[in-house]
Parts: C-alpha cells; structure tokens; sequence
C-alpha cells in the first residue's frame, strides 16, 4: 500500500508544482529572474522534478514508517516540517548565490506545497 500512496503523491506534488509555476505572475517572476542551463531540454527538467517528488515522498514514507506515524493529519504536518530543509537550502542560495528574494520564496512555497501535499497522500497509506 505505500507505494501506491508514494506513487500517487509524486503525481500530484508534481501537478501541484506545476500548477503553481504556470501561474502568469510566478512564470514571468521566474522566467525574467532565473537563467536556464544551457543544452537541458524540458524532458530532463521534467524528470528531474518528477524524480525529486519521488525521493521526497520515500523521504517522508521511511520516517513515517519508522515513527510509526499514520494518517493524512501526522503525514502533512511531518511535510509541513520537513520543509525547513527547502529553507535552508534557499537561504544559502539567497546569501552566497545571489538568488532573488522573491524567487526563493517562490521555491520555498513550491516545496511547503510539495511536501505537505505528499505528507497527507503518503499518511493514508502508512499503516
């Protein structure tokens, strides 16, 4: 059953990721802001969200297993708090690499989403 639920919620932490960077304001914010690398086409940005979904929701699979934890309300608030690891990864890239406020914010956001969504989905599979 927990890989069912890993599965669904890549899925839709992927759409939802998706959705909230298809909004104008966020795509143009994003797009004027950040510079793509060079050679990498759209299928290997894809799949490299796709995969990082993935891995966060093993992430948050083994620490609820291994806790005990069950249920969409214990797996959300377990994503909820995982997510200061996406904050302290932006607060480096905003002190030493230049990142833009607004853009790290963007990410930040995007990550809050991700994994409180993949907490909840990943939660009701955990027995």
């Amino acid at each position: 059953m927990v890989v069912i639920g890993i599965t669904i919620a890549t899925v839709v932490s992927f759409l939802a990721s998706a959705g909230l960077y298809a909004i104008p304001p966020v795509s143009a914010l994003v797009t004027r802001s950040s510079t793509p690398r060079p050679g990498l086409s759209t299928a290997v940005q894809i799949g490299s969200v796709v995969l990082r979904s993935l891995l966060a929701s093993c992430l948050v699979a083994g620490v609820m297993l291994a806790a005990g934890w069950h249920g969409a309300g214990a797996g959300a608030l377990l994503g909820l708090g995982l997510s200061v690891l996406p904050l302290i990864l932006l607060i480096g890239g905003v002190v030493h690499e230049n990142t833009a406020l607004p853009v790290a914010g963007i990410h930040l956001l995007d990550w809050v989403i991700k994994l409180t969504i993949i907490g909840s989905i990943v939660g009701i599979f955990v027995q």
